[in-house]
C-alpha cells in the first residue's frame, strides 16, 4: 500500500480476528490514512501529507485523505502500473503476532456485518454507505457534477494553518446564473468551446464564501467547483464518480505546474462515428435528466442549503464536552433523501468521555491528543505516504455507545464523525421537512 510494507490478510477464516480487534480495541477500530492523488490536482495549505512526500509521480499529487472508503478508487488502476496500491481504500489495522497488518474495511464487513453495520444499514445491503474525506487543493476545481454521490462541506477551523490565507481562495462557484441555460451551455461543451479561454462556465457561475465554522450540502447533478486551498472536511455518499463540464482554469505556473485533466474525464465533443452521435451526448449533457437546473438557477442555493452548528443536549454537556451537528440535511431534488450527517465533538483537557450513539460512523481526530477507545488518538501531522497516523477510526454500531475517548493533553480535543442513513434523529434544514425522510434508494451508476 503506497509503496509500505504492511501485510495485507485476506481470506475466509478472519471472522475471530475480527471480533477480538473490536473488543481489543475498546470497541473503536484504527484505520489507515488513506491517501488520494489525481492528475489535476495539487496539494494546499495545511495539508498533514508532509510535502516532501505529495507527489508520488511526476504531475501528481496526495491531495486528499479519505476515511471510512470501502472499494478501489477511480484512479486505482493507474496507480497500481506505478506502484501504489489501495489509493483512498480503508483497511483496518489489526494485531497478529504482535506485528500490526491490515484488512480491507469490505472485508471486515463481510466477516462481521451485525457488528459494523447494525440492523438498519445492513438491512440496505451495500456497505457503510458513505465515507468522508479532507479536500485540500491548491487551486479551485473545474464546474462539474456528480449523478449518484451526494456531498456536503466543513471548514474545521482546528486544519487551518493560518487565517490570512482564507480570502478569496475560499469562494465555491455554485450553479449558474438564470440567463445561462441549457442552450448557452450546449456551446461551451463543443471542442471549440472546451479549448477557447473566453468561455470558462464558472464565469456564469454564482460563488459563496466558505467560511470556518460553517457547511453547506450539496446535492446531485449540480454543477459546482469547490476552492478547497485550505482543508475542506467532505462526507459523501460511497461512490467517487464525477463529470467535469470544463477545463482546468489557466493558473499562474508559480501556484501549479500545468496539470491538465485527462481526456477520459473530460465532458467535450465526444468521439463519435457521425454528428447525429455527437449531437445526442450533447443534448443529454444539458438536459434536466443530467442537470439539476431548478437548484442550480436557485440565486439562494448557497445560503438555503447552509449549515449551522447544533449542539446536541442528548449527546454531551455543553461546557466539558460539546458535540454539534455540523453537517445535516435532506438531499434529493424533493429535498426528502437521508442520506449522512456529521457532528463536531470537542473535549476539554482531562474530560473523560462515553459516547451515546445509536449507531456507528467514521471518525478522525483534527485537534489534540487522547484515547479512542485503546488507541492512541493524536491531530495529524507531518504524514508520509502508508503512514497509520493515528487519527482515523471506525466505530462499529454494536459499540457506538461504550467506546469511551478521553483527553490526555492540556488543550482541547477535537474529533470530526459522519453517520449514514440509519441515524435516527439526525436534522434537517429549517425549512425542511423531516417527516418525508427516506433512506436515499440505492442507485446504478450511469
Amino acid at each position: 500500500m503506497y509503496g509500505r510494507p504492511f501485510e495485507i490478510l485476506e481470506g475466509d477464516d478472519l471472522q475471530s480476528l475480527c471480533e477480538a480487534t473490536i473488543k481489543k480495541g475498546g470497541g473503536a477500530l484504527a484505520t489507515n490514512t488513506a491517501m488520494m492523488c489525481r492528475p489535476f490536482c495539487a496539494s494546499g495549505a495545511g495539508n498533514p501529507i508532509i510535502s516532501a512526500h505529495r507527489s508520488p509521480i511526476a504531475g501528481f499529487e496526495w491531495d486528499e485523505v479519505w476515511f471510512g472508503f470501502e472499494d478501489f478508487t477511480s484512479e486505482e488502476d493507474f496507480l497500481r502500473q506505478h506502484g501504489y496500491y489501495g489509493s483512498g481504500r480503508c483497511y483496518i489495522v489489526v494485531q497478529v503476532d504482535g506485528r500490526k497488518q491490515l484488512v480491507a474495511l469490505k472485508d471486515f464487513i463481510r466477516h462481521v456485518p451485525d457488528a459494523i453495520l447494525g440492523p438498519k444499514l445492513k438491512s440496505l445491503g451495500h456497505g457503510m454507505f458513505r465515507y468522508s474525506k479532507f479536500f485540500i487543493n491548491k487551486n479551485r476545481l473545474p464546474h462539474h457534477t456528480h449523478d449518484v454521490k451526494e456531498e456536503a462541506y466543513w471548514i474545521e477551523p482546528t486544519m487551518i494553518p493560518d487565517y490570512d490565507l482564507f480570502d478569496e481562495q475560499c469562494f465555491m462557484s455554485i450553479g449558474l446564473h438564470e440567463n445561462f441555460g441549457p442552450a448557452e451551455l450546449r456551446k461551451y461543451l463543443t471542442l471549440g468551446g472546451w479549448n477557447n479561454p473566453m468561455q470558462k462556465i464558472k464565469q456564469h457561475a454564482r460563488w459563496f464564501y466558505m467560511r470556518p465554522g460553517n457547511a453547506m450540502i450539496m446535492k446531485t447533478q449540480n454543477l459546482h467547483g469547490p476552492a478547497a486551498f485550505l482543508p475542506h472536511y467532505e462526507p459523501q455518499y460511497l461512490d467517487d464518480g464525477y463529470r467535469m463540464y470544463e477545463p482546468m482554469p489557466k493558473i499562474p505556473r508559480s501556484l501549479l505546474v500545468g496539470r491538465e485533466i485527462p481526456a477520459r474525464l473530460r465532458v467535450t465533443d465526444g468521439e463519435a462515428e457521425a454528428k447525429i452521435d455527437r449531437d445526442e451526448v450533447l443534448d443529454y449533457l444539458v438536459s434536466d435528466e443530467a442537470l439539476d437546473w431548478k437548484n442550480m438557477h436557485d440565486p439562494l442555493y448557497g445560503e438555503k442549503h447552509s449549515c449551522t452548528p447544533i449542539l446536541d443536549p442528548e449527546t454531551s454537556d455543553g461546557k466539558d464536552a460539546t458535540d454539534h451537528w455540523v453537517i445535516y440535511g435532506a438531499f434529493g431534488r424533493n429535498n426528502n433523501h437521508q442520506v449522512l450527517a456529521s457532528k463536531r465533538l470537542v473535549l476539554q483537557p482531562g474530560v473523560e468521555y462515553c459516547m451515546k450513539d445509536p449507531v456507528g460512523s467514521d471518525m478522525i481526530c483534527t485537534a489534540g491528543v487522547g484515547t479512542v477507545g485503546t488507541h492512541v488518538a493524536a491531530a495529524p501531522r507531518a504524514l508520509k505516504p502508508g503512514d497509520l497516523g493515528n487519527w482515523c477510526f471506525v466505530i462499529p454500531a454494536q459499540t457506538a455507545k461504550d467506546v469511551v475517548i478521553k483527553n490526555t493533553g492540556d488543550s482541547e480535543m477535537v474529533l470530526l464523525r459522519t453517520f449514514g442513513p440509519d441515524h435516527p434523529t439526525m436534522p434537517v434544514l429549517s425549512w425542511q421537512d423531516r417527516s418525508q425522510l427516506v433512506v436515499k434508494p440505492r442507485l446504478a451508476k450511469k
